[in-house]
């Protein structure tokens, strides 16, 4: 497990946060919801989702059938525009005092999802612990992470977001889970775009400790967890050399907290003078690193550029990357792939 310094943790409010995930329902969504009927949660069982969010796996879940559904979700805003949609929706953090509430108004509860709510959390054992505290005795639960070990070995740095207080791998996910009276029957990991994902599937303990179906094993020993700085820092190294070096303007892809991290994490950010992004709440405004950077619209950076380099950071979006990279490639515009200067490297 990997977890921020303790007396270090920035505990944000996210009452106001307005950040909706409609956009990053992966693509094994559909593989969740076809698993719920095996583990004998019927359309009209009570399914919880903690970490709502803006409505869409409820709606989606809403869409095959199930109708019994109740969320948790702290934004303000967020809970309102599920509620909008339909949606029962409890505008509250979760923790070990609400599960009680939901039990004693609701009954247990037959299934629980949360996906990609545990790593925010400070408290990751109240937090489970309350999980297991709402089930029935024969329920399912669902917990989703990042895969740190994914992290580790491709040295992705910026995946590590500062909302993520903690980093799982799959024995330390399995780990929290025993000991807050869940009992592991399988972990999966899931590719996701760039990255990679921990679904851990859970019984209550007190069900009669169900067998496991048997858990993959860490991938980054603890020699590749100790020399991760070491090695990013070589690559920060190297690639402020190249972009001294490279054609100006340099354009960076991407103006997400992903392209962000990665700019001030390799000490990039006095480096670059342009970033393309198309989200609208960002296109004409400036990115907050060492110094302001303006962001521009694709459409104005294939208009305007006609020399530079290009520096290919949309990790999880490879076929916009890849069009911007090929009508500039005719105007001399160069690239860089910073995880091929790595490989390179090694």
């Amino acid at each position: 497990m990997i977890r921020q310094v303790p007396g270090k943790v920035v505990e944000l409010n996210y009452h106001g946060i307005f950040r909706g995930t409609a956009k990053q329902l992966p693509h094994y969504a559909e593989d969740i919801m076809s698993a719920l009927p095996g583990y004998g949660v019927q359309p009209g069982d009570l399914v919880l989702e903690v970490g709502a969010n803006d409505g869409t796996f409820l709606r989606e879940l809403r869409n095959r059938g199930y109708h019994n559904l109740l969320g948790v979700e702290p934004s303000t805003q967020l809970a309102e525009f599920s509620r909008q949609s339909g949606l029962e929706i409890l505008n509250a953090y979760f923790d070990r005092r609400l599960a009680a509430e939901i039990r004693a108004t609701r009954g247990p509860v037959r299934a629980v999802i949360c996906r990609h709510t545990l790593e925010h959390v400070p408290d990751i054992r109240e937090f489970t612990q309350a999980i297991a505290d709402v089930l029935a005795d024969d329920a399912i639960s669902l917990i989703e992470v990042p895969d740190a070990d994914w992290v580790v070995t491709n040295l992705f740095a910026h995946e590590i977001w500062d909302e993520h207080i903690t980093y799982f791998r799959n024995r330390s996910l399995a780990r929290i889970h025993r000991d807050c009276g869940l009992a592991p029957v399988n972990l999966q990991r899931q590719r996701f775009r760039d990255t990679r994902n921990l679904l851990c599937w859970s019984r209550p303990a007190r069900s009669g400790s169900p067998a496991e179906s048997g858990l993959p094993e860490d991938e980054a020993d603890f020699e590749a967890v100790a020399q991760f700085q070491s090695r990013w820092d070589a690559l920060s190294a190297r690639l402020r050399t190249m972009l001294r070096a490279s054609p100006k303007p340099v354009v960076g892809i991407g103006a997400s907290h992903i392209q962000l991290n990665f700019l001030n994490f390799a000490g990039l950010g006095d480096l670059v003078d342009v970033l393309v992004d198309d989200d609208t709440v960002k296109a004409g405004r400036f990115a907050p690193l060492v110094r302001p950077v303006p962001i521009r619209s694709t459409a104005e950076i294939l208009a305007s550029m006609r020399q530079g380099t290009l520096l290919r950071m949309a990790f999880p979006y490879p076929q916009w990357e890849d069009r911007i990279e090929g009508e500039l490639r005719a105007h001399g515009v160069v690239s860089i792939r910073p995880y091929d200067v790595l490989q390179a490297a090694q």
